[in-house]
């Protein structure tokens, strides 16, 4: 990039594409949208027409445009790896929608391929800028809780209406669907980053709603981590709530729940007789998750502002991609387990076989 504002193009033009516009605009005195890319033409000239730049469906011509400095790839994930290398070998910075690919094999891919560019790569994982998480670290940093002994995160979604589309990419193990590379990514990272690494675990998955597909819509991750802490996982994308993420943790002094549907969404609890528990008043309510003032909407803008942020101080984000890489290993540990029904042991699998020395 030369001195002018530094030019991006988004590939993918779904919901998640309209946070990421709206953070680009905000940032409009820093970045330009220059290329909006979708596989359907109304969609990217309907786009382009609110939130600007020139409409494409050709994909490969934007990853390759040498006008375009950032490329932002919110694409199904069975198209991340071709397109996140392509654009990684033409030099571009990446921006690329979680999970970083529908196996731990693509993932660590691209993950080296952009440690290789050398170009500012991330993840786009919302969950570390969402502001409940960021709390509960602080207070596990803070030794609130003492040794956490049991974490338990749930994730409720309803995809019914997805899931019941013809040839949706999410109705096919082979495209990238499934729940728990889906949403499994999440929590797997999440609990990576506040208590480390994984020690074992089993996974139990079901078909529960009658839907024309082949992919779980509810299941279960549980086992420990090698602090020795025990974990369990609920993922449903049948529910009829709203979209929500809970989080417990219990440990020898304390207790936390976070629940993104209560209000108030943390409460810090120190002992047994601690009924009313201590509000922890940073955290906004934003029950409508895909809405502005939503928690997963703000954390979203966030993430985004972050990354273009970094970009332009020429210094690393908040997340290490690394961990989302890592996140995948666990995703496949689960799956693995599931088809056999016997644990599996990740006792000798760490962050470092992601980028072994020199890299």
């Amino acid at each position: 990039m030369d001195n002018r504002k530094p030019r991006i193009g988004i590939a993918g033009l779904g919901l998640i594409a309209r946070t990421h516009a709206t953070a680009y605009r905000n940032l409009a005195g820093s970045v330009e949208l220059a290329t909006v890319c979708d596989t359907n033409a109304e969609t990217a000239a309907a786009f382009a027409a609110e939130f600007g730049g020139r409409p494409t469906t050709d994909l490969d011509a934007m990853l390759a445009d040498p006008d375009i400095d950032v490329v932002d790839l919110i694409l199904p994930h069975f198209l991340h790896h071709d397109a996140a290398t392509k654009a990684l070998r033409a030099g571009k910075h990446l921006l690329l929608e979680k999970p970083v690919a529908p196996t731990y094999e693509a993932a660590v891919d691209i993950y080296r391929t952009a440690q290789d560019a050398g170009t500012h790569f991330m993840v786009a994982e919302n969950t570390r800028y969402i502001a409940a998480y960021q709390a509960v670290h602080e207070l596990l940093r803070d030794g609130a809780i003492g040794e956490v002994l049991h974490v338990r995160t749930e994730l409720r979604s309803n995809e019914k209406q997805h899931l019941s589309e013809p040839g949706n990419w999410r109705t096919k193990y082979e495209l990238g669907g499934g729940l728990v590379l889906d949403t499994g990514a999440h929590s797997f990272y999440l609990i990576s980053w506040l208590l480390g690494e994984f020690a074992e675990l089993r996974g139990v998955g079901r078909k529960l709603f009658g839907l024309p597909n082949e992919i779980e819509d509810t299941a279960d991750v549980y086992g420990s981590l090698k602090s020795g802490a025990h974990f369990a996982c609920t993922f449903t994308s049948i529910s009829e709530i709203p979209h929500s993420e809970r989080l417990e943790l219990f440990g020898t002094k304390g207790g936390i729940v976070l629940d993104q549907m209560s209000d108030p969404v943390v409460k810090l609890y120190q002992g047994d007789h601690d009924f009313s528990g201590t509000v922890v008043d940073s955290v906004p309510f934003g029950p409508d998750a895909w809405r502005p003032g939503g928690w997963h909407f703000e954390s979203v803008l966030t993430e985004v502002t972050d990354y273009v942020t970094a970009l332009l101080a020429g210094h690393p984000p908040l997340i290490d991609s690394r961990d989302t890489v890592y996140a995948l290993r666990i995703v496949d540990a689960a799956y693995e387990s599931i088809r056999s029904g016997a644990q599996v042991s990740l006792a000798d699998v760490t962050r470092a076989d992601i980028a072994p020395a020199g890299r």
